[in-house]
This record gives C-alpha cells, sequence and structure tokens, in this order.
C-alpha cells in the first residue's frame, strides 16, 4: 500500500498532468490535524449530507470547509478550465439542517480570486469553484472531523499573506484566527430560479445547455403563492395560460402555445390522471414545465408541452411540519409533513405528507373537501443508488361546478347556476417505485412504475349544455366510474467520450395501459332553468335505464437520446418509435424524431434552436363509423438564455412556430360522432425572468405574443378565426422583498400582476372572454421556528373569466379572498 508521501506524489504528478495547480497533503502547522485525503476505490452507499459552509481566513489564504462527519467518503473528480479550479463531489448534496437546499458564493474573498461557489450542480453533486483573477490558484484539500477542507491560495497570497476582501480585520493574534469566520449566510435556497431540471433530457444538463424552454415553479415560489387551484401558478410560465379547467371542475387543464395540455400531465415522468382528477399540492415540491419538444420522451400527446409535478423526497435531515391555513369562503386546511431516517446508518429514509381540507368555493353550492395522504420511502441501495417508493390516497368532495353563462351579450358573474343536488366524490390510491442505481462510474440503470385507481362517484348531476331562448338547457347523469392506470418505464443512461466529443446517451422504454369501467343513467335534456333567475326545483326522474360501458387503451414507446458537448457546441437530438390502440379510437404506430442545437456564447449565455415531431390519438368514431386519424404537429423553435448578477438571475428567450393538422371535435349538430375539423398553427413570442434582482429582491416574469389561427377546416366559418382560450398577450409578475437585518429582520413582502388579453369563448369566435388585470398580496414574516403568512387574490376583487369551453360553461376567476396561515417546524 502507497505510504502518505508516495500517495501525495501520485495525486500531485497526476493533477500536474492535467495542467492543474493542485494539492493534497497536510498542513504545515497541521492544522485540525488534516491529514491526506484518497478518493475511495469503492463508491459510497449513500449520499452525503453536506449541512454548512465556512470560510476561515489562513496565515497563507484561504480555507473552504464543506461541513459534514463523512467526509472521509466522499468522491472527489478536480478538473480545470482556464482560471478556474472545478472539484466535482459525485456523492454528496448541499442540504441545511431543515432540509432545504443552499448555495455558498463569496466575491473576491482573497487577493487574486475573484469567485469561489459552492453549489448543488444536480441531485447527487456538489461543485466547488474556485476562479483565479489572473491566473489558476492553488488548491489543497484536507479531511478533519469538521468535515473537507479547500485550501485556497494564489501567488498573491502566498508572498504577502491577507485575510478575506469581505472580513474586517480583527485585532487578535495569529495564533486565535483559525477561529470560523462565515463570509456569506449558508442558508441561502434556490429561491425562484433553478440552474438545471429533468424534465427536458432526463439527464444531468444544465438549463442553459438544453435546446428547449423550461419553466420551473420553485418549492419557495409555491410557498409565496400559496395557491388555492392549481391554474393560479399558470400565468407564471410564459405560454402558460389555465384552459378551460375542466368541464365542471372535473380536472386542471393547462393551455401551452395554445393548445390544451390534456393527456401531457405527469409525476415525477409518469403520466398523471389527467381525466377526473385535481392535483393537492401538499407533497409537490416543484413543477416543470416543457414548452413544445417533448414527444421524444413523452411519447403521444398534446404538442404545446408537458407539466410535470415533482414529489417531495425522503431527507436525511430530520424535519418536522405542521401547518394551518383558515380564509375566505369557509377555508379550512390542515397540513404535515414528517422526513428523515429510520436507521441510524441513514440508509432507510422517510417521508409523510398529510393535507385536510374543508373549504367552500366562491361558487354557491360547490364545496371542495379533501383528506389527502402520502407516505414514501428511500432505500439507500449501495453504490450511489437509490429505491422510492411512494403512495398516495387521496379523497375529494368536490361538486360539479356548471361555471359562468354567456348570454344576451354579458357574462353572468353574479349567478349560480350549480344545483344544490350536485354531488361527487373522488377516491385516489397511487403506488409507485423509482429506482436510481449506477452499475459502474459511466452508466446507470433507472426503472420506474406506478399503478393507481380512481373511483367517481357523481350522483347527481346537472350538466350545462346551451340555451333554447331565455333558458338554459341541462343534462342530467349519474356516473360511477372505476378507473385504472398503469406506467412503467425503463431507461439507461451513460457517460462516455469518442475523441474530443463528450456524450450522455439515454435509451429507453415505456408502456402505459389505462381502463375504465363506466356505470350511470343518463337523462338527456332536462331541467331547464331561466338564466337570469335560476331556480332549482325541478324534481329528480326516477325510473331510468343504467348503462354500462367498458373503455380501455395503450400506448408504447422505445426511444433512444444522445447529448454530444464539442467545444461551445451541445448538441441534443433522438428518435422514438411507438404506438397507441384504443376501443374507441385510432391505432396506429408513429415514429417522432428531435433535435435541438445549443451554442454557448459564455459560460453564462447560450443561443439554441431545435425541432421535433409529435403525435396525438383521438377517441370518438366518425359519421362512417372509422375512427379519426391521429394528430400529427412540427414545430421550429430558436432562443437565447443568459443567467446575470453572478448567475442569481436567468433570462429565457424563444420564438417558435408550431402546427397540428387532422384535428376532430366533437360533432355540434350530431354529439355522437366526430368530425375533422382542420389544422391550426400557432407561433409567438416567450420571455421568462426567475431569480434574484438583489440579495433581498426575488422576482418572477413571464411575457407572452401568441399568434394562434385555425388555418383549415371543414365547419363553415371556423377558418381563419382565433383557438378557443387563447389570449394574444399574456404577463405574470410576481416581487418578493426580504428584510434580513434591523427591526424587519424576518419579514418579506411580495406583490402580484396578472395580465390576459381577451380571448375567444369558443372555435367559432361567436363570443369573447374580457382581458383582466388581477393584482395579489402576500406578506410572511418568519420568527425562530415560526411563520406566519398573510394572502391577499384579487385584491380590486375584478371579475373575470378564467377559460371557457362553450357559451354555457365559463369558468369564473376567483374573487377578493384573503388567506391566513401560520406554520411551526423543527
Amino acid at each position: 500500500m502507497l505510504n502518505l508521501w508516495q500517495t501525495s506524489l501520485f495525486l500531485t504528478g497526476a493533477f500536474s498532468l492535467l495542467g492543474m495547480q493542485a494539492a493534497w497533503g497536510q498542513t504545515p502547522d497541521g492544522h485540525r490535524g488534516a491529514q491526506i485525503l484518497v478518493q475511495s476505490a469503492t463508491p459510497t452507499s449513500e449520499i452525503i449530507l453536506v449541512t454548512g459552509v465556512k470560510a476561515n481566513p489562513t496565515d497563507k489564504g484561504l480555507e473552504i470547509v464543506l461541513q459534514t462527519n463523512k467526509g472521509e467518503q466522499l468522491q472527489i473528480t478536480n478538473s480545470s478550465t482556464g482560471n478556474n479550479f472545478i472539484a466535482d463531489i459525485a456523492n454528496a448534496q448541499l442540504r441545511l439542517a431543515n432540509g432545504d437546499g443552499f448555495a455558498f458564493r463569496s466575491e473576491k474573498p482573497l487577493a487574486g480570486i475573484t469567485e469561489i461557489t459552492v453549489t448543488n450542480f444536480n441531485a447527487n453533486t456538489v461543485r466547488v469553484t474556485v476562479v483565479g483573477e489572473k491566473s489558476l490558484p492553488t488548491v489543497e484539500l484536507f479531511d478533519s472531523d469538521e468535515g473537507l477542507i479547500f485550501g485556497v491560495t494564489t501567488s498573491a497570497t502566498a508572498t504577502q499573506p491577507e485575510e478575506p476582501a469581505s472580513q474586517t480585520p480583527q485585532e487578535q493574534p495569529a495564533a486565535q484566527q483559525d477561529e470560523s469566520i462565515e463570509l456569506v449566510v449558508t442558508g441561502e435556497q434556490d429561491g425562484y430560479r433553478v440552474p438545471d431540471a429533468t424534465t427536458g433530457s432526463r439527464l444531468d444538463i444544465p438549463l442553459l445547455e438544453t435546446p428547449a424552454s423550461i419553466g420551473v415553479i420553485t418549492e419557495e415560489f409555491i410557498e409565496d403563492k400559496a395557491p388555492r387551484r392549481v391554474e393560479d401558478l399558470a400565468p407564471y410560465t410564459s405560454g402558460v395560460t389555465a384552459g378551460n379547467i375542466g368541464q365542471g371542475g372535473l380536472f386542471t387543464d393547462f393551455q401551452i402555445r395554445g393548445f390544451s395540455t390534456g393527456s401531457q400531465v405527469y409525476v415525477n415522468g409518469l403520466r398523471d390522471n389527467y381525466r377526473s382528477l385535481i392535483r393537492d399540492f401538499a407533497n409537490i415540491e416543484r413543477l416543470e414545465i416543457l414548452k413544445g419538444f417533448s414527444s421524444l420522451l413523452y411519447g403521444t400527446g398534446s404538442p404545446g408541452g408537458v407539466v410535470n409535478f415533482i414529489t417531495k423526497k425522503p431527507q436525511a435531515t430530520p424535519s418536522y411540519k405542521f401547518s394551518a391555513d383558515i380564509g375566505s369562503f369557509n377555508f379550512y386546511r390542515t397540513e404535515v409533513d414528517l422526513t428523515g431516517p429510520l436507521t441510524d446508518d441513514k440508509n432507510l429514509l422517510y417521508r409523510l405528507n398529510l393535507a385536510l381540507q374543508d373549504a367552500d368555493d366562491f361558487v354557491d353550492n360547490v364545496e371542495d373537501n379533501r383528506i389527502f395522504v402520502a407516505p414514501s420511502l428511500t432505500f439507500l441501495t449501495g453504490g450511489g443508488g437509490s429505491l422510492t417508493v411512494e403512495g398516495e390516497y387521496y379523497r375529494q368532495d368536490k361538486d360539479f361546478n356548471t361555471g359562468a353563462k354567456f348570454f344576451d351579450g354579458q357574462i353572468f358573474y353574479d349567478r349560480s347556476y350549480t344545483d344544490p343536488r350536485n354531488s361527487q366524490i373522488y377516491n385516489h390510491y397511487r403506488i409507485a417505485a423509482y429506482l436510481d442505481q449506477p452499475i459502474s462510474k459511466q452508466w446507470s440503470v433507472n426503472l420506474s412504475g406506478q399503478y393507481f385507481n380512481t373511483q367517481r362517484e357523481a350522483n347527481p348531476i346537472f350538466v350545462a349544455l346551451g340555451f333554447e331562448g331565455d333558458t338554459l338547457t341541462r343534462f342530467y347523469r349519474t356516473i360511477f366510474d372505476d378507473y385504472y392506470q398503469y406506467n412503467l418505464r425503463g431507461e439507461i443512461r451513460g457517460n462516455f467520450n469518442i475523441g474530443s466529443s463528450e456524450h450522455k446517451l439515454l435509451t429507453g422504454f415505456e408502456y402505459n395501459k389505462y381502463r375504465s369501467r363506466f356505470n350511470g343513467v343518463n337523462a338527456g335534456f332536462f331541467g331547464s332553468i331561466d338564466v337570469v333567475n335560476p331556480s332549482f326545483d325541478v324534481p329528480i326522474p326516477t325510473g331510468l335505464t343504467n348503462r354500462s360501458v367498458d373503455f380501455s387503451d395503450s400506448d408504447w414507446g422505445v426511444y433512444i437520446q444522445d447529448f454530444v458537448k464539442i467545444g461551445q457546441f451541445r448538441l441534443l437530438a433522438g428518435l422514438r418509435y411507438g404506438g397507441f390502440d384504443s376501443v374507441t379510437g385510432s391505432a396506429d404506430n408513429f415514429v417522432s424524431p428531435s433535435i435541438g442545437l445549443v451554442y454557448s456564447l459564455t459560460d453564462s449565455a447560450s443561443i439554441y434552436a431545435s425541432f421535433s415531431q409529435s403525435t396525438e390519438p383521438q377517441f370518438g368514431l366518425l359519421s362512417d363509423g372509422n375512427a379519426p386519424e391521429a394528430r400529427k404537429a412540427t414545430q421550429y423553435e430558436v432562443g437565447a438564455k443568459v443567467n446575470l448578477l453572478n448567475d442569481r438571475l436567468t433570462i429565457t428567450t424563444a420564438l417558435f412556430n408550431l402546427k397540428q393538422t387532422n384535428i376532430a371535435e366533437t360533432d355540434p349538430s350530431n354529439p355522437d360522432f366526430n368530425i375533422l375539423v382542420g389544422d391550426i398553427r400557432s407561433q409567438g413570442f416567450e420571455l421568462d425572468i426567475q431569480g434574484k434582482i438583489t440579495e433581498n429582491f426575488s422576482l418572477i416574469a413571464a411575457y407572452t405574443f401568441l399568434d394562434s389561427e385555425i388555418t383549415k377546416s371543414v365547419v363553415p366559418g371556423q377558418a381563419g378565426n382565433r383557438p378557443i382560450n387563447s389570449p394574444q398577450h399574456s404577463v405574470g409578475l410576481y416581487g418578493k422583498y426580504e428584510f434580513t437585518g434591523g427591526s424587519l429582520k424576518g419579514l418579506s413582502l411580495g406583490t402580484g400582476l396578472v395580465y390576459v388579453d381577451e380571448r375567444q369563448g369558443d372555435n367559432e369566435n361567436t363570443f369573447e372572454l374580457p382581458g383582466y388585470v388581477r393584482v395579489d398580496l402576500g406578506a410572511a414574516y418568519k420568527v425562530n421556528n415560526l411563520t406566519f403568512r398573510l394572502g391577499i387574490e384579487n385584491l380590486f376583487d375584478t371579475r373575470y373569466a378564467a377559460g371557457s369551453n362553450n357559451r354555457a360553461n365559463i369558468t369564473q376567476g376567483s374573487p377578493f379572498a384573503v388567506t391566513g396561515s401560520v406554520s411551526v417546524e423543527f
């Protein structure tokens, strides 16, 4: 076995071959009993948590201390580029004691050093970067009881030792300068921006190098905004607005680049129940929204993009959080979030999320009561791998909301058309498993799957259909729906080089199966009510005939994707071959290609271009008895991304052109059949700004210009029209200022503004939804482990339509509402 001197000589020689000025060894004064740190030959079986970062001045320069009690298990890979020293710790994660992530940054801490940063490079890698002002700095690595130490020196400090520039000189003997001095606050969270997201590529690729526009709604923004409804977050990502919110409030619909998300809603990359479920936020960490460019990894679906909910995962650091909310319209809600290790070696972690809600809607005769339980376990399987199993039980008593009506040239916001006898109860069960297992230093296997069952009992409901004179025609029905879904996905990922090119390869397959057993009765047109003065005294019919229908469909796909890095170019390209089959629609096989190219202008700026094609199956029958062929779509996109203010702020712009053909819709003259409507073209410009303007001021901003048109239609008068729910201009702004000193320390104030342009209420363009401006306010005060929040929605009580399905089904936006909450965390 090599002795200490031989090991040091070997490592120093290896680093010299890489052109690096780095050394490993023992400090001359034996500081903190440091000893040589050698990278372990056997990978550790867990992700090591780094719970703090400190900076200490030394007589030679500066020490950066990564605080962990398992420093000897860290796996470190070193490299350099220009004046940058980079160390990647491949089995570590920055986490505060409360489980939050953070980043460390210090500007000009030392003569000859421009910047030092310590960040979470991805889900299991910590990156340490030391930037020299004129030359590559010398970095020594040591191990101590406190953690891993990076000793930083430069030619300037080697001849004239200095304390960090950001520190006030201390009147102490030199012997006492080993005391810890923190250069920055070590609790900086990700805030409103993140450097990477896996939804676009399922690889560890920074957003700056991904040839697609991806919006991320972070955990901090969700906490600040505290939305009662998922669609309240839509305006804060460009290209995204609320759709028709599901007929009767059955589900949440996002409109992305003019197209309904439909089936393109996912949980951790597996398809969610898009038909009849409003997702609860109790176990949601963030939303990632991929616009366009989604067919390669996500198969059949809407060409507009993908909404991916990322759930909260078990953490190794214990944390216990309890919160209670109370607000307008009899809104009461309680949440519990518990996490931590179950074993002493922290190889088994747990998380438990609970939520109870009792709430009325702002629409009369509508309630939204919930019970939500979501346990999860993570097993650390060795070699840096993990297996996470999560479950959900979700009961929702959500009354059917028939919405506002457009009649006689106006929208009747102040009427309730929801029959008080309406009743809907959902029982949702879900279990999912995710295995991520390295099989070598370059290759890993990822397997995931889920099963869920959603049972819906709607008895009775009255569905608004249209108008006959000044009366609203309704349709009486009962529904007993048992919906099953299975999803399986397997992937192999690998990193390798070919010549001067670096590759990240992804190959995979997926299979999705859906089945619904439907029982119920339809009474046809029944119980019409006056539009201006609605009354619900019509008796419920009896003696109706029950009908039972089984639906089933499935789809599958195999795909390959390669991310290639050559100099300043990044290429992300792939191909998917798949198929789908349905007893109520078409069956077909298809090929979906995608290709995107990124050019890195600098380390903080890039431009990109992409091309993709997608396929979306259609359901129902044409009048000739045949199923409609699948919709096809093609998208072209160019864009630019830049990180500013030392990577605190990210700006993304995109220009896109998207066209979908062969669109079928329900025949208005014969609802039992579909008709081929035609083609839609959607093009526009998007701008997103996310991050921090200063250390105290956070901002999220989104602007969209959308030019959408029905270019071809067999329906008379539709060609040339604007599609339903597609505003030409939309804006979402939210700013938050945090007080970090003085008597107001712990207080944060937020203001949000949403503007949505006029929209067409149907594809025939027979009526228009007015544009609107909504202003929201938020405030929070944190003291010790308590947080008090106050949210004001729609400050000026603007009456507006959030979306439309037709004249008889218009979703109202929430009026003025106040919500207060208190939470405690240990």
